[in-house]
């Protein structure tokens, strides 16, 4: 097996601006978090028998709420990361090659990863492999006009620009998934809404048809 990474972008996810990036506890970070974990109990049962595993973490933004309420596992390419993320199992992985066996996880996650990466297919594959029953996928909605913006003028999140809901649905059916929830949802960015401004915020975190920041799509195998 060719054990190089294949993900990119890796000098951006070390780079020093991000010491100062916010953490999962901060309020703004977990309401965001929180909000969409919510939506996606009503369709999956998640408690502390549950395990989790979360995919390409980053600092922790969903592996901190989630630990919450399940056994989360994070894992990461950016050492940098996972130094910052608070999970109690963590550890640096390459996402093209989950060193986990088959069916080890009751929901594998992955949150903003797979726009970041050169062959999302790969590692939808190797989430589904190491997934019991669930798959949980959330990316930037390009039809938001702010999320489109932020793509057009960096490069790193360039290949956002392609993640509509209807290219994800697409493509995890064609990864023989069963799509049980799939929805554009939030109006909080996380690391841009000011705190002070977030009861306003969060009455319109929800579901938001077309124009969410995010879409959240949930899968079976």
């Amino acid at each position: 097996m060719n054990n190089q990474p294949e993900i990119f972008q890796k000098k951006y996810w070390e780079r020093e601006k991000l010491n100062s990036r916010r953490s999962p506890n901060h309020a703004v970070v977990f309401s965001f978090a929180n909000s969409k974990i919510n939506e996606i109990k009503k369709v999956i049962t998640l408690d502390q028998t549950t395990t989790l595993l979360d995919v390409g973490a980053g600092n922790g933004f969903f592996s901190y709420p989630f630990a919450k309420i399940c056994q989360v596992t994070a894992i990461d390419y950016s050492e940098k990361m996972i130094e910052l993320n608070p999970a109690k199992t963590k550890m640096v992985m390459d996402a093209n090659y989950l060193n986990f066996t088959d069916d080890s996880f009751d929901v594998v996650f992955e949150s903003c990863m797979l726009h970041h990466v050169k062959d999302c297919d790969k590692i939808i594959d190797e989430m589904i492999r190491i997934s019991k029953e669930y798959i949980v996928i959330i990316e930037p909605n390009r039809n938001n006009p702010l999320t489109f913006m932020f793509g057009l003028l960096n490069k790193e999140e360039r290949k956002s620009l392609r993640f509509s809901l209807n290219y994800l649905k697409k493509k995890l059916k064609n990864h023989n998934l069963k799509i049980l929830s799939a929805f554009s949802h939030g109006a909080i960015a996380p690391n841009k809404v000011p705190e002070i401004l977030l009861p306003i915020f969060e009455k319109i975190d929800k579901k938001i048809p077309i124009f969410g920041l995010d879409n959240v799509i949930i899968c079976k195998k």
